[in-house]
C-alpha cells in the first residue's frame, strides 16, 4: 500500500484543494478559516524534503500505511481466509484508496479515526496508561484534523457509557487531550470562531431542501463505502450482533453519522467524504460479521472486481490527457508563462494552484459576486497590493493577453497600474424586504471601512454601489440596479449611516439580494449579507 500510494502521489498532479492546503503549510498556524491545522502540519515537513506533489503527500502516504497496520492489529486475522477477507474489504474501501495519497483534512481524519479505534479497543480491554495516552492523542488528533472528529468520539462513546464513565483513566485521557487542543481553542477565540461561524451559519445560508440532495445523500450513504460490496456491508449492519463494548460502539458509528448528516440535507449538500467515519466503521462491521463464516466466495469475487476497477481508475488519474486533475497543472503552468509578479484571482482555488506551480510569485484573491470567503480573507494579502501594479486574471474581465483555463474558458490577464482594495468594507441593512414590482425602495444602511486607507465611493469615483438580485446561486444575477450616491469618503475605520434608494425588480417572486460595490477595473463584490426579498 505504501509503494502504490507513493507512486500515485508522485505521478498525479496537485488537486485544487491540496494546493490550498499546501499554501497553509507555507504559513503555519494553530488554525485556519476552513479547518483545524493538522493537514498543514502534515504537508510542511514532507514539502521541505520534496518540492513537488510527492512532498505534499508523503506524510499522508506514510501515516495511512501505518493506518493499515493498526487495522490489522484491531482485527488480527488468524488464517488465510480471514487475511484474504481483510484485504478484499479494506482495499475495496474508496476512502482508503483516495485518502491514502491525497493530502486533504480527510487524510489525517482517516488516520486518527483508525488510531482511535485501536486505542479504544485496547483501553477497554487493558485499561493501561499506554492506551490512556494513545486515547488522548487520538482525541486531540481527531479534533485537529476536522471538526467532524467530535462525531467519532461522541457516537462511539455514548453507546458504551457504562463501560467508561466510572473509569478515572478515561478522564485523564480527556484532560490530556484538552491540554493538547488548547492552542487551537485560543486561536478560535482570537479569530472570533471564524471556522465555526463559516460551517454552521455562512456556508449554507442560501441553501434550501431539494429532492436531488436527498437522492445524492442516499446514494452516498448506501454506495459510498465500497459500491460492489454494498449488499454485504448493509447485510452485516442489519444482522450483526456485537460481542463486546468495542464492537457495539463501532456498530453505532455506522448508523448515527448517517442520521446526523441526513438531517443536514434540509439545508446543506452532503459531500461523500463527510461520511468517511461511517465507512471505516462499516468495513470493520463487515469483517466482524463475515470473518467467522465458511463460504466467502461471493464477497471475494465482488471485492476482487472492485479492486481491479479501482486500480484502473488510479492508473487513469496519472495519465495526461485522461486524468481530470491535469487541468490544474496546465492552469498553473500556462498562467505562469506570463511571469506575472502580483497576480490577483477571483477564487482561492485558482490562486492556490497558481502559487503552487509558481512559488516565487506573489498572489492574492479578490472575491467577486458569490465567491466565498477563505483563508485568503484572514491573511489579507490583497491589502498588500493596494496602490501597486497588479495583473487581474479572470475569465470575465476582458484584456489583450489570455490563456485557456478551467472549463476551457479564456482567462484574461488585465494589468491595473494603481490597484484599489475595498474587500474590508462591511454593509449592514435589513434581513428581509417586502415590496411591489418596480417600487422605489428606500433603505437605511450602515457602511464601515475596515481598511487602513480611505475609500471614496459614488459620484465619478471608481467605486459605485449597487444591489443584485439572484435566485439560487449568487453569481446568477436576475436583476441589478446601480444605487445613486453623491461622492463620499470613508476614512480608515470610519462608519457612516446612509439612506439609499433603488428601484425594485419588475418581476414578482422570491429572490435573494446583496448590496455591493462595483469597482470599475474588476466588477462587483457583495459586501452585505443576503437579503430575503418577496416581490408581490
Amino acid at each position: 500500500m505504501f509503494a502504490a500510494n507513493a507512486i500515485q502521489a508522485f505521478f498525479t498532479p496537485i488537486s485544487e484543494d491540496e494546493a490550498y492546503y499546501w499554501l497553509w503549510s507555507q504559513n503555519l498556524d494553530w488554525g485556519y478559516f476552513d479547518h483545524p491545522p493538522m493537514i498543514a502540519w502534515w504537508i510542511s515537513p514532507g514539502y521541505e524534503i520534496f518540492h513537488n506533489e510527492l512532498g505534499v503527500r508523503i506524510l499522508t502516504v506514510l501515516l495511512n500505511s501505518f493506518g493499515f497496520f493498526f487495522l490489522w492489529k484491531i482485527l488480527q486475522p488468524e488464517n488465510q481466509k480471514q487475511i484474504k477477507l481483510f484485504w478484499m474489504i479494506f482495499v475495496s474501501l474508496l476512502v482508503i484508496q483516495v485518502f491514502g495519497f491525497l493530502a486533504t483534512p480527510d487524510a489525517p481524519l482517516l488516520f486518527f479515526t483508525i488510531l482511535y479505534f485501536y486505542s479504544l479497543k485496547n483501553f477497554l480491554k487493558k485499561n493501561s496508561l499506554l492506551f490512556t495516552f494513545l486515547l488522548a492523542v487520538s482525541f486531540a488528533g481527531l479534533m485537529y484534523s476536522k471538526y467532524h472528529g467530535i462525531l467519532v468520539i461522541l457516537f462511539t462513546l455514548v453507546p458504551i457509557l457504562k463501560n467508561w464513565w466510572k473509569n478515572p483513566k478515561f478522564y485523564i485521557a480527556v484532560s490530556l487531550s484538552l491540554v493538547l487542543y488548547l492552542p487551537h481553542i485560543f486561536w478560535l477565540i482570537q479569530h472570533d470562531f471564524v471556522p465555526i461561524r463559516y460551517h454552521f451559519f455562512e456556508r449554507s445560508s442560501d441553501e434550501h431542501f431539494e429532492l436531488r440532495k436527498l437522492t445524492n445523500y442516499l446514494g452516498i450513504y448506501f454506495l459510498g463505502a465500497a459500491p460492489l460490496l454494498s449488499y454485504f456491508i448493509f447485510s452485516s449492519i442489519f444482522k450483526f450482533k456485537a460481542q463486546n463494548p468495542f464492537q457495539k460502539s463501532i456498530w453505532w458509528l455506522t448508523i448515527l453519522p448517517g442520521i446526523f448528516f441526513f438531517l443536514s440535507i434540509f439545508k446543506d449538500n452532503v459531500q461523500p467524504q463527510w461520511l468517511l467515519i461511517s465507512f471505516i466503521a462499516m468495513a470493520l462491521i463487515t469483517y466482524f460479521h463475515y470473518s467467522g463464516q465458511e463460504n466467502l466466495n461471493l464477497i471475494f469475487r465482488f471485492g476482487f472486481t472492485g479492486i481491479i476497477l479501482i486500480f484502473i481508475l488510479r492508473v487513469l488519474l496519472m495519465i495526461p490527457g485522461i486524468s481530470p486533475i491535469y487541468k490544474n497543472k496546465h492552469f498553473g503552468l500556462d498562467a505562469g508563462r506570463f511571469r506575472v509578479e502580483n497576480a490577483v484571482f477571483e477564487k482561492y482555488q485558482e490562486a492556490s494552484v497558481y502559487k503552487f506551480y509558481n512559488p516565487g510569485r506573489s498572489v492574492a484573491v479578490h472575491r467577486t459576486l458569490g465567491n466565498r470567503h477563505s483563508q485568503f480573507s484572514l491573511w489579507g494579502w490583497e491589502e498588500n497590493f493596494y496602490g501597486k501594479k497588479i495583473t487581474y486574471i479572470s475569465p470575465w474581465v476582458k484584456a489583450e493577453n489570455s490563456f485557456k483555463g478551467y472549463k476551457n474558458r479564456e482567462y484574461f490577464l488585465k494589468e491595473i497600474a494603481d490597484y484599489k482594495t475595498y474587500d474590508l468594507i462591511k454593509i449592514e441593512t435589513v434581513d428581509e424586504l417586502n415590496a411591489r414590482p418596480g417600487e422605489l425602495i428606500r433603505l437605511k444602511i450602515k457602511i464601515k471601512n475596515g481598511h487602513s486607507h480611505p475609500v471614496t465611493i459614488g459620484g465619478n469615483s471608481e467605486f459605485q454601489m449597487n444591489i443584485s438580485y439572484y435566485k439560487d446561486l449568487q453569481y446568477e444575477i436576475v436583476y441589478s440596479y446601480g444605487i445613486p450616491a453623491t461622492t463620499f469618503t470613508l476614512q480608515a475605520g470610519e462608519e457612516k449611516e446612509l439612506n439609499i434608494q433603488f428601484k425594485n425588480t419588475p418581476k414578482k417572486g422570491i429572490d435573494k439580494a446583496c448590496i455591493g460595490i462595483r469597482y470599475s477595473e474588476t466588477g462587483t463584490a457583495y459586501l452585505s449579507k443576503p437579503i430575503s426579498v418577496l416581490v408581490n
